[in-house]
């Protein structure tokens, strides 16, 4: 497991697992940078068509791969929250409403079903989550950040499974199609003591969380902050698998 320390916070926040989807050009990307193909599940264009927005489609499928791989481990639905961080989220969806507003033939106040909560709101809706759902939206925005939301309503109470996601959807030239990923990890908070042995630890300053972004990848390929969601969690995936093939 992956644990993480944030100061000034009680306690720690345990990642306990987690998955990563991306399209084939990501997924080369992502390897080329030391994440190995063997951890990253590849989406086909194809599968994030439809009516709904790329990156809201990538959140739910994400969502529907980690419920699969390990179950909520509780019962009531408002005790889970999600958080996803989004360097260009559901711009599809945003830049539709816009000009449906413009031509008026939509109302301001319905701007919530287009906004950029709705790729949280889908990923929720996937894992059953009716708790807060969050999204950081914005070039610099990390799941380090996100994890630090999810940490204050865990250290809080206010919750007692987080779901902390990153997601990115590049369209090509044409707009329909594109390279995409998502991560998403169950994150628990943890009184007791960590054993520094047998964890990967982790320890975060809040100024960690949003230092100025890299340069975005040529071509749509991934930035800074997708490479740094993916190796977040790849020791996690690593020690995954090498359980399941004991």
């Amino acid at each position: 497991m992956t644990t993480v320390f944030f100061h000034g916070l009680r306690g720690a926040f345990r990642l306990r697992s987690a998955v990563v989807l991306a399209t084939p050009g990501f997924r080369a990307d992502l390897s080329q940078d030391h994440v190995p193909e063997a951890l990253v599940t590849e989406v086909a264009a194809q599968d994030v068509r439809g009516k709904q927005d790329p990156a809201s489609l990538l959140g739910a499928l994400a969502a529907r791969e980690l419920t699969a791989a390990s179950p909520a481990g509780d019962a009531d639905p408002f005790s889970r929250g999600v958080f996803v961080s989004t360097r260009r989220g559901n711009q599809r969806s945003v830049r539709a409403f816009a000009g449906a507003l413009a031509a008026g033939r939509r109302s301001p106040s319905t701007f919530s079903v287009a906004g950029y909560n709705i790729v949280a709101q889908s990923t929720a809706r996937e894992l059953g989550a009716r708790g807060p759902s969050v999204v950081l939206a914005g070039q610099r925005a990390t799941l380090d950040g996100a994890l630090f939301l999810a940490a204050l309503r865990l250290g809080s109470g206010a919750i007692r499974t987080g779901y902390v996601g990153h997601v990115t959807w590049l369209p090509d030239a044409t707009g329909r199609s594109g390279e995409g990923l998502a991560v998403l990890a169950a994150v628990e908070h943890v009184d007791s003591a960590v054993s520094v042995s047998e964890q990967h630890v982790v320890a975060l300053a809040p100024a960690d969380l949003y230092a100025p972004r890299g340069t975005d990848g040529p071509g749509g390929a991934p930035a800074a902050e997708d490479f740094a969601a993916a190796h977040r969690v790849a020791p996690l995936l690593a020690d995954s698998r090498t359980a399941g093939v004991r």
